[in-house]
């Protein structure tokens, strides 16, 4: 059974709240419960960071602004909501101009060092009140006052270079996912490279990137999809888990159809091991974990515990802190028009996409294999990827590859989730299969 969850609103609550969807039985689908489609949504409050079933998320949608006037509306933000991925940034554009200080009002210098770039910046951006933070800012390198730029050019190379520093993987505080090398992933031993402030590091980087919306910057660094979910309070699922790491996903896929006797061979508690600097540890997901066997009467109980842990337990101080920092700025209702797809072409822009390049460094298999793109059914593929815009186009490849960036040597230089290099596949299924063409 597949599921689908979508984000409606109900006249005269004036909250968003989230549905399933299942099918084909929709009428049906509250009567089942299957792990293996649960949602969750996180809830974010100061102090802590948790998941819970997306059912039972709400968003309120009032956006209240420095004179207590409403700036929006909730049937606003319900009309948005429906509209194309560019009406939705030019209204939210628009809107978040309604919320920044006049300049007259008062406005930020932000001066950084070259060669002290990612210290002073954290702290300069950690220092201002969230007042502060809808201000003008104009950033000044120090040492560079006979060099004449206008301001805009200089706050973008500063986004840049912050951010390209802040994804570095040798700073400790992001790793590459097993998604992709271009998918950057939130280290879980942050704490080791940053023992005294990595948090502050994470509520650096929730402004920086608020700021970054804010202002109509760019950033240099894609994440995992589940932490744009996060960011727009999206749901996330089991699926997830299979962009985080493939072996857990299928491990946990056929847990749920082990027998009695199979548990009692594989001897499972409830607890997970967690490679640190390239020491296992284990990790106890409820009290008491390592002393509590998983039967088939408490597995679906095990899988929810695992699923969680994968897409927020292992990384729940750092997240806090991202969210909470990016919340200083940013109003929650605002992005609730975004999916989790849109964040991303939000924060890293519409990629240049290459089709001749694309075309070429594709391979087909199956039914496809003896003509390749002389197929058929490969022609109208084609065909429609060469019609798209660009905003499609990305889209195509966040739903290839779960990202919308593109390898810098080209779609020759694409991997599978295991790390390895492998070509963009179509793959042709026989009609005794009854199944669609499938995109690997």
């Amino acid at each position: 059974m597949s599921s689908t969850y979508i984000n409606i609103h109900t006249p005269g609550s004036h909250r968003f709240h989230w549905i399933r969807i299942d099918d084909p039985d929709i009428s049906n689908a509250s009567s089942v419960i299957d792990p293996l489609t649960m949602a969750y949504v996180r809830k974010l409050a100061s102090e802590s960071l948790t998941l819970i079933p997306a059912t039972e998320a709400v968003i309120e949608s009032p956006v209240i602004g420095d004179l207590r006037k409403e700036i929006v509306t909730y049937d606003e933000i319900a009309s948005v909501q429906l509209k194309t991925f560019a009406e939705k940034v030019q209204w939210f554009l628009e809107t978040s101009e309604k919320l920044r200080v006049d300049w007259d009002l008062g406005h930020m210098r932000v001066c950084v060092r070259r060669d002290h770039l990612l210290e002073d910046s954290l702290l300069s951006v950690l220092s201002v009140s969230r007042k502060d933070l809808r201000k003008n800012w104009k950033i000044h390198f120090i040492g560079e006052e006979e060099i004449i730029r206008n301001d805009y050019e200089v706050a973008r190379e500063w986004f840049q270079l912050v951010t390209e520093e802040v994804f570095n993987p040798n700073n400790g505080l992001w790793k590459p996912s097993a998604e992709s090398p271009l998918c950057m992933d939130i280290n879980p031993a942050s704490a080791f490279f940053h023992p005294e402030n990595d948090l502050r590091y994470f509520r650096f980087i929730g402004r920086l990137l608020a700021k970054a919306i804010f202002d109509q910057m760019l950033v240099s660094g894609h994440m995992c999809r589940y932490l744009y979910k996060h960011l727009v309070g999206w749901p996330v699922t089991f699926d997830d888990v299979e962009h985080l790491d493939i072996e857990i996903y299928n491990f946990l896929r056929q847990a749920m159809h082990f027998d009695a006797d199979m548990l009692e061979q594989l001897k499972l508690f409830f607890t997970t091991q967690e490679d640190c600097l390239g020491e296992s540890k284990t990790i106890e997901l409820v009290e008491g974990g390592s002393k509590i066997d998983v039967t088939r009467y408490n597995l679906a109980e095990y899988f929810e515990f695992r699923v969680k842990y994968q897409l927020l337990g292992r990384v729940q101080r750092q997240l806090q802190e991202l969210l909470l920092g990016f919340f200083d700025l940013m109003e929650e209702p605002l992005l609730s028009v975004f999916d989790f797809q849109e964040i991303e072409l939000l924060l890293c822009g519409l990629p240049e996409i290459n089709i001749l390049d694309w075309k070429e460094n594709t391979q087909y298999s199956g039914e496809y294999e003896s003509l390749g793109e002389d197929h058929p059914v490969c022609r109208w593929f084609w065909e429609v990827v060469e019609e798209y815009d660009v905003e499609h186009r990305a889209r195509l490849l966040q739903f290839i590859t779960g990202t919308s960036a593109v390898p810098s040597k080209g779609f020759s230089m694409l991997q599978a989730t295991n790390g390895n290099e492998r070509k963009f596949t179509i793959e042709g299924l026989s009609m005794e299969n009854r199944d669609f063409p499938s995109v690997q």
